[in-house]
């Protein structure tokens, strides 16, 4: 009747969720681990957490942006944004199971190049967020099978990420990569054998800058993370590499000479 309060309620088969979850989670890919981890398998995104998983960290909104290979795949009303945006309540698409939370949101059909995704409070501050780079993966895959096949040989350097050297690039690798990990920037700076070999704008500092960020160039494997980065193709003398977050400082940092 007219003014009368309406109550949506959405049935789902729990058992059917947890079987696509566990799906996910056994053959799928990790994209994310932070508040909830992020798996991607069969054309959707699988979203999980652990118990306790409390009302209050589902019951928020969910930001989901999926960014095409493509720009003519998005609708023409979202061309100017560059993204779909695909938000979301957790009641629409999630089950409590327990004390534990899984949801599930497919993605569109076209092929996507980046996946922006967490939570955050409707005029208030973002929870949580992933920034990943679809493209990256596949290039990160390959160095990681690389490096265990043993075809790097052992790391150059050793901080919080191992670091390895080929003779054209730089990987990355930490085991039990925690979310926290790859949230600082990486600062990589080039000193060339011959300072000419540098562009005009660098050559007062000495150096190349190719900083970069780890969902640029980087992704999950599991628990472990890896980025690759490209090096210039003239002779390098040095190498100074690590993390850093702007006005706090470094991370870590290490510094090995190109023979090595």
């Amino acid at each position: 009747a007219y003014g009368s309060v309406i109550a949506p309620i959405i049935a789902r088969d729990v058992d059917a969720y947890r079987a696509q979850y566990n799906d996910a989670a056994a053959n799928g890919t990790l994209l994310a681990h932070s508040d909830f981890a992020v798996y991607a398998h069969n054309g959707a995104l699988y979203y999980h957490k652990e118990p306790p998983c409390e009302p209050d960290d589902a019951d928020v909104w969910f930001f989901l942006h999926t960014i095409p290979a493509d720009p003519a795949d998005l609708p023409a009303a979202r061309r100017e944004l560059g993204f779909a945006n695909l938000d979301f309540k957790f009641a629409a698409h999630g089950v409590h199971i327990g004390d534990m939370c899984i949801a599930a949101r497919e993605l569109p059909r076209y092929p996507i190049e980046r996946i922006r995704t967490g939570q955050y409070i409707k005029g208030a501050e973002r929870l949580w967020g992933a920034d990943i780079n679809l493209s990256a993966h596949a290039t990160a895959q390959a160095i990681y099978e690389s490096i265990a096949a043993g075809d790097y040989g052992p790391p150059v350097a050793q901080s919080h990420f191992a670091v390895y050297m080929s003779g054209d690039g730089l990987a990355y690798l930490k085991e039990n990569c925690a979310a926290g990990d790859t949230h600082a920037r990486f600062f990589l700076h080039i000193t060339p054998a011959n300072p000419a070999d540098l562009p005009a704008n660098a050559r007062e500092l000495g150096f190349a800058n190719l900083d970069f960020q780890f969902a640029d160039h980087g992704t999950r494997i599991g628990d472990i993370c890896v980025a690759t980065r490209e090096l210039p193709d003239y002779p390098i003398d040095r190498i100074r590499t690590g993390q850093f977050v702007s006005g706090e400082g470094r991370v870590w940092g290490v510094e090995f000479p190109a023979s090595q």
